[in-house]
């Protein structure tokens, strides 16, 4: 019942302030996403992991203090917080927010980088919600080394790219951890059109979602040569048997109009 209050919220939020804000006037509404790399020098197994978040802004003109966010993240651990590298079977998962992820981060000595924000599609960001609605449902488990074949068990990494509905799990290899994985999540949207204008600077929205507080590191993506063609592989559908499964999830947070996150 609480969800569902807090799903209803979330919608009434929007749609109030796009009919009092935006008047006359149609409201717009763009996407972003932003992706995480956590872990220790030298990296730790139980400290390495990727993240995402996926922001819906609504607001109007050019002024984008005062668009109000809503705010999702991926941010699938063990419901313990510990990560056990060797761990053979799979155990309960929960997706925790943005927020309370770099804290667990940091208080476990692990450094931060991250490759975002960035513009994405309303069909990417409907993905990544669905994917959240699909944790959050306990339709997955967690295993930190995750089977090829069974999508109904993942890591950090394939909840994170899950969201792409062209390549599968075989495209992420785990010699990937932490920033690697990261980046590689990042590059492999780019290369497969999830990712609109790289180039374009969106860091008004670190500030609004209370990031500058932290010492996180903003990377770039290599772009140019994937612009050009270099290393680009063929694209294969990433089906799941979750495809077809109605599920809501609630926002991470939600910021009004004017407003940062405290």
């Amino acid at each position: 019942m609480a969800f569902v209050k807090n799903y209803l919220l979330a919608v009434l939020c929007t749609v109030l302030f796009s009919t009092s804000i935006c008047g006359s006037v149609s409201a717009e509404t763009f996407y972003f996403m932003t992706v995480y790399g956590s872990q220790c020098v030298p990296p730790r197994g139980d400290r390495v992991h990727s993240f995402a978040t996926f922001v819906k802004a609504t607001g109007c003109g050019n002024e984008w203090s005062q668009y109000h966010l809503e705010v999702h993240t991926i941010s699938w651990l063990p419901v313990t917080k510990e990560i056990k590298i060797w761990r053979l079977v799979p155990e309960e998962g929960d997706n925790f927010g943005l927020h309370e992820t770099i804290r667990w981060a940091y208080e476990g000595d692990a450094n931060i980088q991250k490759w975002g924000p960035y513009q994405v599609s309303c069909e990417t960001f409907q993905r990544a919600v669905h994917r959240i609605g699909l944790l959050d449902a306990d339709l997955i488990a967690y295993q930190a080394i995750d089977p090829v074949l069974r999508t109904e068990i993942s890591n950090c990494i394939h909840a994170v790219s899950g969201v792409d509905p062209y390549d599968p799990r075989t495209r992420y290899p785990l010699i990937r951890v932490g920033y690697s994985a990261s980046e590689h999540i990042a590059e492999v949207f780019l290369e497969n059109g999830l990712i609109l204008e790289a180039e374009a600077n969106h860091q008004w929205l670190d500030r609004r979602l209370g990031l500058c507080r932290y010492p996180i590191e903003t990377r770039k993506l290599k772009s140019p040569l994937i612009a050009l063609g270099f290393g680009v592989t063929p694209r294969r559908p990433n089906a799941s048997e979750f495809d077809d499964i109605k599920v809501h999830a609630c926002p991470d947070f939600v910021i009004p109009a004017g407003c940062r996150h405290n």
